[in-house]
């Protein structure tokens, strides 16, 4: 009888390690996606509207414009390096959602577009107050 006893101790010995182990294992993961979490919550996101500039060649079509093929690689590097979460059109408007720290730093990535710096089109920056998320994170 005390063999069963001690082998029922010793189960829950087990028991009470294989627990503590999974706690320790799941904060330390807690910890590590928390960090992770925060340096993400610590971007912005910024409504990016793109339209035609001052040098926009009426005569030509979109991608006939001058400097379309680098501005179409800029906005795709920007993409591919998390920058843009989200690009679409409307009417004659270029929306781009950018996740980036500041709107000094958005500002900095659209001046490098060649399309941008020649006149080709303009942009402007609006910073985002989501009330609502949904699918979009920052």
């Amino acid at each position: 009888m005390q063999r069963t006893h001690i082998q029922t101790i010793l189960k829950i010995f087990s028991m009470i390690t294989l627990f503590l182990l999974m706690g320790v294992a799941a904060s330390a993961w807690s910890q590590s996606n928390g960090e992770d979490v925060a340096a993400k919550q610590e971007l912005k996101l910024y409504a990016v509207e793109v339209t035609i500039g001052p040098n926009w060649d009426a005569a030509k079509a979109p991608h006939e414009q001058a400097f379309f093929k680098e501005h179409s690689m800029n906005l795709n590097e920007l993409r591919e390096a998390g920058h843009i979460a989200m690009g679409a059109r409307y009417s004659d408007i270029g929306l781009l959602v950018f996740s980036a720290e500041s709107i000094d730093q958005i500002t900095e990535f659209m001046e490098k577009d060649p399309s941008i710096s020649t006149g080709t089109f303009k942009f402007a920056v609006h910073p985002m107050n989501v009330f609502y998320p949904g699918l979009v994170q920052p």
